[in-house]
């Protein structure tokens, strides 16, 4: 009897850490959410029109944010938002050129291959017309990146880096049998 005791009490526990969970849970969540929003909305602060080339000449506008990211040791890159969630983006290797956004610091694309952006320029002609020319790509910057992944590609680890996991894992193993055999010799003696 004494035994099922023990286990209303531990249900009583159980119920009490539940309720007090139905409050946090709630807070936790709108405490997340609002940490991202905002970095999101620190790291992607420029808008981008991205033109989407179609069948026929016809143009499928894209509207949403980018920014620049940046990763240590090595070159900003910017990245553009495509979509609600994280993994929905694009790293460009190059970067806008500032001297072609527009007053609300808006920047142009022009895609025309799966991976292919190309920023545009925006001109107002004298005859009321928009015009968008592509702008030249920072090509020294996409160099940066291009020496930078090489780098990490083609760096050398030394031999000792290599070996180390396995020798200490050969070397746990040769002690958990040593210590293995010395409590089997006292368990038996």
């Amino acid at each position: 009897m004494a035994f099922w005791d023990f286990y209303t009490d531990l249900g009583g526990s159980i119920g009490g850490v539940l309720y007090s969970l139905l409050y946090i849970i709630p807070i936790v969540l709108i405490l997340v959410v609002g940490f991202l929003k905002m970095r999101s909305m620190m790291v992607y602060k420029y808008p981008v029109r991205i033109f989407r080339i179609r069948e026929n000449g016809k143009v499928k506008e894209l509207n949403t944010r980018g920014g620049y990211v940046g990763r240590q040791n090595s070159a900003h890159f910017f990245r553009i938002k495509t979509g609600r969630w994280w993994w929905q983006c694009v790293d460009l290797t190059k970067t806008p050129n500032p001297a072609f956004l527009d007053e609300e610091d808006r920047v142009y694309y022009k895609q025309i291959d799966i991976d292919t952006y190309i920023q545009m320029h925006r001109k107002f002609t004298e005859d009321e017309k928009v015009t968008y020319t592509p702008v030249e790509a920072d090509v020294k910057y996409g160099a940066i990146l291009a020496i930078q992944r090489i780098k990490d590609v083609l760096r050398v680890e030394p031999a000792w880096k290599k070996v180390l996991p396995y020798a200490g894992l050969a070397i746990m193993a040769v002690v958990f049998i040593v210590a293995y055999a010395m409590l089997m010799e006292r368990c038996s003696g």
